[in-house]
Order: C-alpha cells, then structure tokens, then sequence
C-alpha cells in the first residue's frame, strides 16, 4: 500500500478543529504525517509512528491538550484558538499502513511531497527513484 492522500481537517469559525475525517485513518499501525499548506503546497509539521492505532495517535494530536500530541502541534492549534480570523483554515493529515513503521518514518520526496525516511525535507539519493521506494518490499 502506497501513502495516503492528504486529508483535510477544517478549522471553524471559532478556531475549533473539525477531526470528524479521522475516520479515514486506519485503526491500525503505520506512519503518520501532519501538515498545513500555503497554496499548493503542503508543508509537514510532524511525522510519527503508530504500532496499532494510526486514528488514536492522529487523534491525540489533533486535540489540543498539554499531555499528549506534538509541542508544535498543540501551538498550531492553541495559536488559532486565540486568533480564530488567522489565515491557516485547515490543517491535513496522510497515513501509510505498514507493520514496518520504525523503518519508514520521516523524509519528504520532493515530486509528491510524501514522508519516506526519517530526514525532514530530504531528498532521494541520487539514482534512487521515487517509483523504486513506492514498489519495494517495504511497501508490500
């Protein structure tokens, strides 16, 4: 199985985020990224790793609390709380279900703008192609 596509969790008019789509994400283990986007672009705040449950982890993450979830995160989300009228509506989560996620667990192919590897924005060693990881064994 190949990554996900990004999926949107809309903010509301009071700064709350919608976390109804999580229902998308697989109660089993894999990698998760989150990210917000500016015009096209995605770009990825966090990435992590779940042995059983990618939707609880995202689910962590995604509600604001001080306990659980990623620092970044929570102040993405406490930042638009305080300021509902500021620019980000959404932030957008994509899962890849593996049972190796302490392999695959943090890059960015540049092409498609998907976790890989445990590199933030790395790219692809040269004469490595992004259709060469997507079809390895990991990938199966």
């Amino acid at each position: 199985m190949a990554w996900s596509n990004w999926i949107e969790c809309r903010f509301d008019a009071n700064g709350q985020l919608d976390t109804s789509n999580l229902r998308e994400a697989p109660p089993s283990g894999g990698v998760y990224a989150i990210a917000t986007k500016t015009g096209w672009s995605y770009n990825t705040q966090y990435v992590g790793r779940s042995k059983n449950d990618i939707r609880g982890r995202l689910k962590a993450h995604l509600t604001l609390n001080d306990r659980y979830g990623n620092h970044v995160i929570n102040s993405i989300l406490a930042s638009k709380k305080d300021r509902p009228n500021q620019p980000l509506n959404a932030l957008y989560f994509a899962f890849l279900e593996t049972r190796e996620h302490k392999l695959i667990e943090a890059a960015y192919i540049d092409a498609s703008d998907r976790p890989v590897c445990n590199l933030i924005r790395a790219r692809l060693p040269e004469g490595l192609r992004e259709q060469d990881v997507f079809r390895s064994e990991l990938d199966r």
